[in-house]
């Protein structure tokens, strides 16, 4: 997925469409071992010169199957993810780099190459809870030998009880006496 700026250009201030399927799949494995497979990316969308750089909006679909966060039972998630990148021809790119609130990526030998942009995306959005639909639907959590596995809110609420179970020693006899309060009233 590269065009050259001077294809780019040739569009005169018009958007050049494009409309594209890539393959990925042994990069993205190399670079996250959790991924155990991903299908062709879909990338749609369009490159637009103007004052010295290219702007690239376009979105990425594609399947991604990833271990379930549970059980390691292989999960098939589909991802739908919009991509906007600013790109600058290398002598602009320096003058324009004390602007630190938008990223711009130097073009490099005259070419705009969206394949690093859309492999570092498919990496950021790769979700942190994946779950296999009956894992979704089921409350019940994996065990083993002298291990369970509890969710964040069974956690909390646990210690919460155990917090109020406990009274410290030295404010004991204060509750006691407290209550010897409230019953003389």
């Amino acid at each position: 997925m590269k065009w050259t700026l001077k294809k780019i250009q040739e569009h005169r201030g018009e958007p050049l469409y494009f409309d594209q399927t890539v393959n990925r799949e042994s990069s993205l494995m190399k670079r996250d071992r959790e991924i155990l497979a991903v299908s062709d990316i879909h990338a749609a969308g369009f490159l637009l010169y103007e004052n010295h750089a290219v702007l690239a909006n376009f979105q990425i679909d594609y399947t991604i199957t990833l271990p379930s966060s549970r059980s390691l039972t292989p999960v098939d998630v589909r991802i739908s993810v919009p991509i906007n990148e600013t790109y600058v021809e290398m002598e602009i790119g320096s003058a324009q780099t004390d602007d630190l609130s938008e990223v711009v990526i130097p073009i490099e030998d005259g070419e705009v190459d969206l394949i690093e942009a859309i492999e570092d995306t498919i990496l950021l959005n790769i979700p942190s809870q994946i779950l296999t639909e009956e894992e979704m639907k089921s409350n019940e959590m994996p065990t083993g030998n002298d291990w369970v596995l509890v969710s964040e809110e069974e956690y909390q609420q646990k210690r919460t009880q155990e917090k109020e179970g406990k009274i410290d020693p030295r404010l004991a006899k204060l509750k006691a006496l407290l209550e010897d309060e409230e019953d003389k009233e």
